[in-house]
């Protein structure tokens, strides 16, 4: 879903400039996204609109937001195969064929702004380098990206704005996803990328069901984040565990992970209705009240950072102490612990080893984002650059831009090696991250940072 700012330990690993020139290189007409640091920011290249119009002709942008939308077609550069690809050479033909339109959707403004934000700085800095080593099959990918404004209503005009534009893909999105893998099957066309982080949203029917059969998620697996915490519960809350969660695919994808995992009744399993929109916090007292007269120690969270952080606040102030557990967006960024404060101290989470211990390719990576959009990077904008290089893969593979093809392709890629890990497709597995690719880390206040959580 969202964040913007990725806090990691600080290891002293040294990028070589071959490296971050690799990743960054973008040519002096590429675009760039505006800074993840603003909600209300959009990425913006010569060709981009980002006015504050809605996303469609006569689109209704709900919520009071109104959605922005861009094109993007840019010159920069980027093979497939790896996330890191050698041969990003200068001397590469330019693309000269007809653009390969491709559409992004993601919510860059409310309680998942900056996380909707970095899915597109991410995805626009794949482009760029997609473009910058010769296109896919010798033609330029054209990026058209729109803010949902976690609005379905808005969603849905996008999508259908962009396959009418051609679009041969899409990404996203991480809020609406209900909406867009439904499309998706309904239009035979692909969705891929940070798809409300897996879960449900792939596999409505359960992980040992067939999942979508149009959509694929890279991002981070709802499923995943919620049996870590299932399995921490067993061995460390033997007063019970109780769990907060939104009544979405994401908060439903978290709660039956963790029901996956832990066996023992919940003491407490309680849906709160959220405003994404806004990002405005809920009055959590009675939640709060009502385990404590549960007895549970152990509470889940599965909320936006903001409620995450109030839930905290509130329980200080009402003098409860539980262990709090959070989801995949709580150490994305430092959204939750700013809020939070010293009330975030002891938090846990978890995050995908990969970004929590980056290799050389994840910090060069890393570096170029810092200097492109001057914010620290996040795992959501590492997924979307991912989910650009196996789309314009599974399109070389099969020769083709038909969705067909598309789809046949992307159910082959098999260790791909990408920023987020060793990724994998097959008929049955549209989503790449599990619990074995994550690490459990707790915050400390002092340090301001997320450490394991030994």
């Amino acid at each position: 879903m969202n964040k913007a700012i990725f806090i990691r330990p600080t290891k002293a690993i040294a990028v070589p400039v071959a490296l971050i020139t690799l990743i960054a290189g973008c040519s002096s007409g590429s675009s760039s996204s505006a800074s993840a640091g603003s909600s209300a920011a959009a990425a913006t290249s010569a060709a981009a609109v980002t006015s504050g119009a809605a996303a469609t002709s006569g689109a209704a942008a709900t919520s009071g937001a109104a959605a922005t939308s861009g094109t993007a077609a840019t010159s920069a550069a980027a093979t497939t195969g790896t996330a890191a690809t050698a041969a990003a050479s200068s001397s590469a033909a330019a693309p000269t064929g007809a653009p390969i339109v491709i559409g992004a959707i993601a919510g860059t403004t409310g309680a998942y702004g900056s996380t909707g934000q970095a899915v597109i700085n991410g995805t626009q800095m794949a482009v760029d380098k997609v473009n910058a080593t010769g296109g896919v099959l010798g033609r330029p990918l054209k990026l058209m990206w729109g803010n949902d404004a976690a609005s379905a209503t808005t969603s849905s005009l996008l999508f259908k704005k962009f396959a009418s534009a051609g679009a041969v893909a899409m990404l996203g999105s991480p809020d609406t996803a209900t909406t867009t893998v439904t499309l998706a099957n309904s239009m035979k066309l692909p969705d891929l990328g940070a798809i409300d982080d897996g879960g449900p949203a792939i596999y409505p029917d359960g992980p040992a069901k067939p999942p979508a059969p149009w959509a694929w998620s890279n991002s981070l697996n709802t499923y995943a984040w919620g049996q870590i915490v299932g399995e921490y519960a067993n061995k460390n809350c033997p007063a019970g565990l109780a769990v907060l969660h939104d009544p979405t695919f994401y908060g439903l994808g978290g709660l039956a992970g963790i029901q996956e995992a832990y066996k023992t009744p919940l003491k407490i399993n309680a849906a709160i209705s959220e405003d994404w929109s806004s990002g405005g916090t809920n009055s959590l007292d009675s939640e709060i009240n009502a385990i404590k007269k549960s007895g549970a120690t152990c509470v889940e969270v599965w909320l936006t950072p903001q409620d995450e952080a109030a839930f905290v606040n509130q329980a200080h102030s009402l003098g409860a102490k539980f262990t709090v557990l959070g989801n995949d967006e709580t150490s994305a960024d430092d959204t939750f612990a700013k809020l939070a404060g010293a009330n975030a101290d002891g938090v846990l989470s978890a995050e995908l080893t990969a970004a929590y211990q980056p290799n050389a390719t994840v910090q060069a990576f890393a570096a170029a984002y810092k200097t492109k959009f001057n914010v620290d990077t996040t795992p959501f904008a590492e997924l979307s650059y991912d989910a650009v290089f196996m789309l314009a893969q599974a399109i070389k593979a099969g020769n083709s831009t038909s969705p067909t093809s598309i789809q046949t392709q992307l159910n082959k890629i098999s260790n791909y090696d990408g920023l987020s890990g060793s990724l994998t497709f097959t008929p049955q597995q549209h989503v790449t991250i599990n619990a074995a690719q994550l690490t459990l880390v707790k915050y400390d206040v002092a340090s301001k940072s997320w450490k394991p959580a030994s």
